[in-house]
């Protein structure tokens, strides 16, 4: 059963002060000379509640992976942060990171400027206003607030393969920082959106059967491996106690029955 990850030694781990050592992308699997250091949580989405201290994970990553991972990240907490409660604590600064992610008036340079401003009339070429909003498909926990009127209300689009890879990252960063393997085939890692009523069974046996990986406040994953094989294995991911998304592990190749 393991012969289909290769195994990290111990020694392979360093400070993220060190250049990684040369050998394979967490991210696409394949080899490289030169690798950087990517966050297993995006190192923007923590809360400013976060202590000063707080280790953040880091995994090894190819540069053309931790860049796209980047830009995947930033474009993802612009659309989030927008939909945020800038007085919850679990989520204290994120609003106004994404705000500012969009605002000309912070740019370092013009090129900057250009680019804030044209993500900003991106986003709002993309809002959605008052009944024109698709209440049959809005996100989980970011429903419409009862106590406003519907045409002072706006809904923004999220990408759903930004969603599936944010969790397939944050599932292989796992794996690796926990276990020191990497995920491939015959395994494979399969999202999925649930509704409130719905993840509970999930929700319920991650917490009762699983480990929690938490870098609080605001961020945690909780992770129930089969126990037989210590590799198949159901995750839910909560990031500001509001954004959750879940993950499972499995064999790709496993017979089906009829």
């Amino acid at each position: 059963m393991f012969d289909s990850f290769e195994q990290v030694s111990s020694s392979d781990f360093t400070m993220a002060r060190n250049k990684p050592k040369p050998g394979k992308c967490v991210h696409c699997l394949k080899t490289f000379e030169h690798l950087t250091w990517d966050h297993v949580f995006p190192e923007a989405w923590y809360p400013e509640t976060t202590k000063p201290n707080q280790y953040k994970w880091q995994v090894p990553s190819c540069q053309d992976c931790n860049r796209k991972y980047g830009a995947l990240e930033n474009d993802l907490l612009t659309r989030l942060a927008i939909c945020l409660e800038p007085s919850d604590p679990a989520c204290a600064g994120i609003f106004e990171k994404g705000m500012r992610a969009i605002d000309p008036r912070y740019a370092k340079n013009e090129k900057d400027r250009k680019f804030r401003q044209a993500k900003r009339e991106k986003i709002l070429r993309e809002l959605w206003v008052g009944e024109a909003i698709p209440q049959n498909h809005l996100y989980p926990n970011f429903d419409l607030y009862a106590d406003i009127p519907i045409h002072d209300q706006a809904s923004v689009p999220i990408n759903a393969d930004s969603v599936r890879r944010l969790a397939e990252k944050i599932v292989r960063g796992i794996f690796y920082i926990e276990d020191h393997l990497f995920i491939e085939h015959p395994y494979s890692i399969e999202s999925f959106v649930l509704s409130e009523n719905n993840a509970q069974p999930v929700m319920e046996a991650t917490k009762k059967y699983g480990s929690v990986y938490a870098r609080e406040p605001g961020i945690a994953v909780y992770r129930a491996v089969i126990p037989e094989e210590q590799i198949s294995s159901l995750f839910t991911i909560e990031i500001w106690e509001r954004f959750k998304v879940y993950a499972t592990v499995l064999e790709s190749n496993l017979p089906t029955f009829k």
